[in-house]
């Protein structure tokens, strides 16, 4: 592992620790809860009628690849549950309306999912 791969580790681990949120990650029967996931948002452009037009997504979250190793890749479905201001919510996994797919590597390393999700419940 080389410097740059240490320090983006370091980085990822320090943004887990100062801005997890705590979730569940539900497939199916299967769940999974997790400690270490960090919300964040996407601003999403697109071109529809000659128009440019900048969408954003209702949110993303940050999920370490190692935090989802019993389900694999995120899925389209799967749906992900979080309390927000003392609410319980829920957010469905789906590709944003510009093509991009529900998910990416959020690095270089690949050691972070970024999962695109919209609200639910």
């Amino acid at each position: 592992m080389g410097l740059l791969d240490r320090g983006n580790a370091m980085l990822n681990r320090r943004l887990g620790q100062a801005a997890a949120v705590a979730a569940t990650y539900t497939r199916g029967a299967t769940v999974v809860t997790l400690t270490d996931a960090v919300v964040g948002r996407t601003a999403f452009v697109s071109n529809q009628q000659g128009a440019a037009r900048v969408e954003w997504g209702d949110r993303d979250y940050l999920i370490p690849v190692a935090s989802l190793v019993a389900l694999g890749e995120p899925a389209d479905g799967d749906r992900i549950g979080e309390t927000v201001n003392g609410v319980a919510l829920v957010f469905e996994v789906m590709p944003p309306n510009t093509g991009e797919p529900a998910w990416r590597y959020s690095d270089a390393t690949r050691t972070v999912f970024r999962v695109h999700t919209k609200q639910v419940a």
